[in-house]
């Protein structure tokens, strides 16, 4: 069974920052991981040194099951 999420990327140079799914949204690197669930804001600066780039998210979890929305706002 492959579970559905989607892929959040930097505005900037579409580097992979992390993964949303129905558990919450997870960041991974190296051997470093860690899932965050329910409503809340995450700010992410890129990892890729020449990037940098500020990516802002607004998760928000709906009433109707664990359905999750990330929306980039900067």
């Amino acid at each position: 069974m492959n579970p559905k999420h989607d892929d959040i990327r930097c505005k900037s140079c579409n580097a992979l920052l992390a993964k949303l799914d129905e558990t919450g949204l997870t960041i991974k690197r190296g051997d470093l991981q860690v899932t965050v669930d329910g409503a809340f804001r995450a700010t992410l600066v890129c990892y890729r040194p020449r990037c940098r780039s500020l990516n802002i998210l607004n998760i928000s979890t709906e009433l109707r099951g664990t359905q999750a929305r990330a929306v980039k706002t900067a």
